[in-house]
C-alpha cells in the first residue's frame, strides 16, 4: 500500500522511541522511509569559521537525518535522507509531490496554545496544503 513514506524532522528532533512505530510501519509495508529535514531560510544560519562559510542549520539538519537513518538500520527498511533549504511546510509538500511519496508521517509538537493559535505549526500547514494522506503522531 505504501512504497515511499516521508518523515520530515526538525533539526532538533531526536529519533526516540516515539518514532519506532514509523520504522515499523515502513518495515511492515516494505516501504522506503525518506527522512527529510528543511533548513529554514526564514532564519539566519550562515556563519564564518576561519575562512570557511558554514550553513549551521544545514549542518544540523544533516546530522539529524543521519541519526534517524542510523536508528532505522535496526529495522528491515530502506532509508533515504535528504536536506533541503526553504520554508518548511512549503518544502515538505513540494518534496512529497515531486518524489512519489505515498504517506507523510509528521510529529505534532505540544506548544503553547496561544503560539499554536497565532502561528500554527508546520504539521498543521502541511495537512492543509497536501492532498496526500498524513499520519500525525
Amino acid at each position: 500500500m505504501y512504497d515511499r513514506i516521508l518523515l520530515p524532522v526538525a533539526q532538533d528532533a531526536s529519533p526516540d522511541e516515539r518514532y519506532e512505530s514509523v520504522y515499523s510501519l515502513a518495515e511492515h509495508h516494505g516501504a522506503t522511509l525518506v527522512v527529510l529535514s528543511v533548513a529554514d531560510t526564514n532564519r539566519d544560519s550562515v556563519t564564518t569559521l576561519g575562512t570557511e562559510v558554514v550553513d549551521t542549520l544545514e549542518t544540523e539538519a544533516t546530522a539529524t537525518v543521519e541519526q534517524f537513518a542510523e536508528n532505522g538500520r535496526n529495522y528491515s527498511v530502506g532509508i533515504e535522507t535528504t536536506v533541503v533549504q526553504g520554508v518548511p511546510h512549503e518544502e515538505i509538500v513540494s518534496y512529497a509531490n515531486e518524489h512519489d511519496i505515498d504517506l507523510l508521517v509528521m510529529r505534532k509538537h505540544d506548544r503553547n496554545r496561544l503560539t499554536e493559535t497565532l502561528l500554527g505549526s508546520v504539521t498543521d500547514r502541511v495537512v492543509r496544503l497536501t492532498e496526500l494522506p498524513v499520519l500525525v503522531i
